[in-house]
C-alpha cells in the first residue's frame, strides 16, 4: 500500500493497522513499520529512518513533527507571495496581438503514467509521485515497481487474508532479481527432493505447479482463501491449494504447511523465514523472544497478596449513589460483565461499611471506563511509604548504558490481588448492584507505592533493571549485557505471572524516552515535546498561568544556565504581595527562557573517573553551580 496524496502519515497508518488487522502477522508493529516506510511519500523520512532505525513510535513522532514543519512553510511562502503581489507597481495595460498557430486545440484525455502508473496528465498538473523516487525492483529513479519494464526472474511473495474490498493491501517483504548469489537449499518433501529460496522475509512457503507436477505421489491440496502477493504488486497470484508435509533438511524434521502457486517458469519456490530457521538453515542471533504468554490474556502476579491498613478511628460514611444516565447503562453493564469475567470485580453480599460512588467516561474508541471516586474511603487507607525512585536515582542508574528497552505492564495495578479482608474498603454502587474490587485499583491512594514495592521484589537480583511504578527499564552497557538482563526479566515475569502491554514495550534501542527525559549513550536531554510545548505556549495573561509555565520549566531547569536569575523578573509576579503588571522584564524574561530552551543540548553523565572541578555562583535571586569535567 502506498500513501494517498491527500491523506497524512497517521491516516495511512490507521489505514496500514486496519489491514493488518485482517492478517496472522506475529509482529505487527514491524510490519506496519515496514510498509510506511516503503509506502511512505518522504524520502526525507524514509531514509531518517533507516539510518537511525526508528521504532514505530518514533517514525510516526518524526513524521508528525515533517508534516508541521511543512504545512508552516507553506504558509509562509503563501503570505510572501501575496505580500510580493501586493507590492507590485501598477502597470500599463497592454493589448497584444495573438500570434498565429497551427497548433490543434488541446483536447481532454486520460491515459497511463508510464513511471507512477496513475491517470495522466497528473490531476492539477501536480508532479509525478515517482519523481525522485526509487523503484523497488530495478533499483532505478524515477518509477514505481508496478511500472517497471525491468522483469523480475523471480518473485517472493508476502501473505494476508482474503478480503475482496482491500486487495491491494501490501505487506510487502523481500525482493531478488535472480536466483545468482541467492540462498538456496535442498530439502525433502513429501519424500520428494526440492531445491528451494531461503527467504528470512516471507512469510508464507511456496511450491510452484511446476515442482508439484513432478512429485511422484501427489498431496491432496487443500482449498486455501489466504491470498498471496508479489513483492510490491497488487495483483494476487494464483493459488491452486496448499498440504502439510513432512519437511526435512539433514537430521532436522518439521511438518510444515506449503502453498501450490500457478506462476510462470521464473517463479522459484520458497522457504519463509520460520520454515528455514526451524530446519536449521539460519539462526537469528542476539535475538530475545517474547514468551506468547506474556501477551495472552490478563495477567494475575503470583505469590502476592496485597492489604490495605484500615485507620479504624476514621468513620465508615456511606456515599449516595450517583445515577447513571440511561444511555450509557448498556456500556456499563457490558464493562461490569467484562470486569466479571476477568475476575477483577465481584458481587457484594450482605451489609458493607462503606459504599463509594462511581464515574463513567466514555473512551474514544468505543465503550466506558469505569471509575471509582476513593477520596472518602482513601481517608481510612493507611499509605505504606515505600520509597519512589527519583530522576537524579534513574540517571545514576542509566549512567554507561547504551542499549536500552521499556516494559509496560497491562492494566499494571489490576494485576495485583486485593487480600480478602482488604476489599470491602472498595465497594462501589450501580444501578445493577453493589460490586467490589479483587484487585488492585489506581484509585487507591497507597497503590502506587504498594506496586512500587511489589514488582521490586519480583525484579530483585537482576542487573541492568530498574523501574517507576509499572514501567521498567533495562539497559547495558553493550548489547550482550542488555539481552542477558532482558531475557531473565521476561522469565522472572512469566513465571510470576505477569502480562504485558504490547503496544506500549519498546526493545533494543539506543535512546529511550522515560519520565520526560531522553536517556543515551551520551547523556540526558529533555523531552522534545516537552520543549516544543513550553516554546509554543503563549505569553501570560493572570498569574495562575504564569504559575504553570514556570512549573513547566522548572521541570527542565537543570539543563537551563542561571535559571534562578532568568526567571527572577517572573517569579516577582506570583508572590502574594505582588500586582501584576506585565512589563519589558517580565517580557525579556519570557523570550530568553524560550530561546535558552531552543538551545539545550545532552547533558553527560557524571564520570567519577574523570577530574571533575566544582563552579559555583551566587546572585541576589539565585544559587548555582556545576560539575564540569
Amino acid at each position: 500500500m502506498k500513501q494517498l496524496a491527500t491523506e497524512n502519515v497517521d491516516q495511512f497508518h490507521v489505514r496500514l493497522r486496519t489491514q493488518a488487522a485482517l492478517c496472522s502477522f506475529t509482529d505487527v508493529d514491524r510490519e506496519i513499520l515496514a510498509q510506511l516506510i516503503e509506502g511512505v511519500n518522504s524520502s526525507k523520512l524514509r531514509k531518517k529512518t533507516l539510518r537511525d532505525r526508528l521504532t514505530l513510535t518514533q517514525f510516526l513522532s518524526e513524521a508528525r513533527n515533517e508534516e508541521l514543519t511543512e504545512a508552516q512553510t507553506r504558509e509562509i511562502e503563501r503570505t510572501d507571495q501575496a505580500c510580493a503581489i501586493n507590492n507590485k507597481t501598477k502597470s500599463v495595460k497592454v493589448h497584444k496581438q495573438p500570434a498565429p498557430t497551427t497548433m490543434k486545440p488541446k483536447q481532454n484525455y486520460s491515459a497511463v503514467c508510464r513511471n507512477c502508473g496513475g491517470i495522466y496528465p497528473h490531476p492539477q498538473s501536480k508532479p509525478c509521485p515517482a519523481r525522485g523516487k526509487i523503484c523497488a525492483a530495478c533499483k532505478k529513479p524515477n518509477h514505481f515497481a508496478r511500472v517497471c519494464r525491468s522483469k523480475l526472474k523471480t518473485e517472493n511473495v508476502r501473505q494476508l487474508e482474503d478480503n475482496r474490498h482491500n486487495e491491494s493491501n501490501s505487506e510487502d517483504i523481500f525482493s531478488m532479481k535472480s536466483n545468482k548469489g541467492v540462498p538456496t537449499a535442498t530439502i525433502k518433501l513429501n519424500n520428494e527432493t526440492v531445491s528451494c529460496v531461503v527467504d528470512t522475509g516471507a512469510s508464507v512457503n511456496i511450491i510452484t505447479k511446476q515442482t508439484f507436477d513432478r512429485f511422484r505421489k501427489k498431496p491432496v491440496l487443500s482449498p486455501s482463501s489466504t491470498a498471496i502477493f508479489s513483492y510490491n504488486s497488487d495483483q494476487k497470484l494464483s493459488v491452486l491449494g496448499c498440504f502439510t508435509t513432512n519437511t526435512t533438511h539433514k537430521e532436522n524434521k518439521i511438518f510444515a504447511k506449503f502453498y501450490v502457486v500457478d506462476g510462470n517458469r521464473s517463479c522459484s519456490n520458497l522457504l519463509s523465514g520460520a520454515t528455514s530457521e526451524k530446519l536449521g538453515l539460519i539462526k537469528f542471533l542476539n535475538q530475545i523472544k517474547v514468551p506468547a504468554e506474556l501477551y495472552r490474556g490478563f495477567g494475575k502476579i503470583k505469590n502476592i497478596k496485597v492489604k490495605l491498613h484500615i485507620d479504624d478511628k476514621v468513620q465508615p460514611r456511606f456515599q449516595a449513589h450517583r445515577r447513571i444516565p440511561y444511555n450509557v447503562r448498556k456500556d456499563l453493564e457490558k464493562e461490569l460483565q467484562r470486569l466479571e469475567e476477568q475476575d477483577i470485580i465481584e458481587n457484594v453480599v450482605g451489609p458493607t461499611p462503606r459504599v463509594s460512588p462511581i464515574v463513567v467516561v466514555p473512551k474514544k474508541t468505543g465503550g466506558v471506563r469505569l471509575c471509582v471516586d476513593m477520596r472518602e474511603a482513601n481517608k481510612a487507607i493507611k499509605r505504606e511509604r515505600h520509597c519512589m525512585p527519583t530522576i537524579e536515582d534513574l540517571i545514576n542508574e542509566m549512567n554507561g548504558s547504551t542499549v536500552f528497552s521499556r516494559i509496560d505492564l497491562h492494566q499494571a495495578f489490576h494485576q495485583l490481588e486485593l487480600a480478602e479482608e482488604s476489599r470491602f474498603i472498595t465497594t462501589f454502587s450501580t444501578h445493577v448492584g453493589l460490586k467490589r474490587f479483587k484487585r488492585l485499583i489506581f484509585g487507591v491512594n497507597a497503590a502506587p507505592e504498594l506496586f512500587q514495592h511489589a514488582l521490586g521484589e519480583i525484579l530483585q537480583g537482576i542487573p541492568g533493571v530498574t523501574h517507576y511504578i509499572d514501567d521498567i527499564i533495562i539497559h547495558g552497557a553493550d548489547k550482550a549485557a542488555h539481552d542477558t538482563s532482558l531475557s531473565q526479566t521476561l522469565n522472572r515475569l512469566q513465571e510470576r505471572g505477569a502480562t504485558l502491554n504490547k503496544e506500549k514495550c519498546l526493545f533494543g534501542v539506543n535512546k529511550l524516552t522515560f519520565l520526560g527525559h531522553t536517556f543515551g549513550q551520551e547523556g540526558i536531554s529533555p523531552e522534545p515535546q516537552k520543549i516544543q510545548a513550553i516554546v509554543n505556549t503563549k505569553k501570560p495573561s493572570s498569574v495562575s498561568e504564569l504559575r504553570s509555565f514556570l512549573g513547566m520549566t522548572q521541570f527542565v531547569s537543570r539543563y537551563i544556565e542561571s535559571y534562578s536569575t532568568i526567571t527572577e523578573p517572573l517569579r516577582k509576579l506570583t508572590r502574594n504581595s505582588q500586582k501584576w503588571q506585565w512589563g519589558k522584564d517580565q517580557n525579556k524574561a519570557f523570550n530568553k527562557l524560550k530561546d535558552k530552551l531552543t538551545q539545550v543540548g545532552v547533558m553527560a553523565y557524571f564520570d567519577p573517573k574523570k577530574e571533575t572541578g566544582i563552579l559555583v555562583d551566587a546572585s541576589p535571586c539565585g544559587l548555582g553551580q556545576s560539575l564540569p569535567s
